[in-house]
C-alpha cells in the first residue's frame, strides 16, 4: 500500500487551522473578560467617587445645621420673627402617677360610658 504524503500534510494542515482557531478564540475570551474586568472596576472606582462625595455633603450639611441650631442664634431668630416659641427648659412637665391606659380611655369617652339616670322606656308593638 502507498501512502500519499500529500494526505498526510492535509490533515497537519487541518489540525494546525483547528489549533490556530481554538486558541484564537480562548485568547479572545481571555481579552473579553479582562475587559468586563477592568470596566467593572473602573464603575466601582466611580461609584466610590460618589458615595465618597454624597458623604462629604452630608458631612458640610450636619456641620451646616449644628451652626444654625446655636441657642443663641434661635432665640434672635425667635425674636426677630416674632414667633413666641419658648426653650424647652421652660415648659412645663406633669408627671403621671395613675394609670395612664384608663386616663387616656376616660379622656376619650368623656361621658359615653357614665350611665345617666333617663327614666323608663315605653315600646308599643303593633298587634292584629
Amino acid at each position: 500500500m502507498h501512502l500519499n504524503s500529500r494526505a498526510f500534510v492535509n490533515q497537519i494542515v487541518v489540525c494546525l487551522l483547528v489549533t490556530i482557531v481554538i486558541g484564537g478564540s480562548a485568547g479572545l475570551t481571555l481579552v473579553w473578560a479582562r475587559h468586563q474586568n477592568s470596566s467593572l472596576a473602573k464603575s466601582n472606582s466611580d461609584l466610590s467617587a460618589r458615595i465618597a462625595a454624597v458623604e462629604r455633603r452630608n458631612d458640610d450639611m450636619a456641620g451646616l445645621i449644628q451652626s444654625e441650631m446655636r441657642p443663641d442664634l434661635l432665640r434672635k431668630q425667635n425674636n426677630e420673627m416674632r414667633l413666641g416659641l419658648v426653650p424647652m427648659n421652660e415648659v412645663p412637665i406633669i408627671h403621671v402617677t395613675e394609670n395612664v391606659v384608663e386616663r387616656m380611655a376616660e379622656r376619650a369617652n368623656r361621658g359615653f360610658l357614665q350611665q345617666e339616670h333617663v327614666g323608663p322606656v315605653r315600646v308599643k308593638f303593633a298587634g292584629r
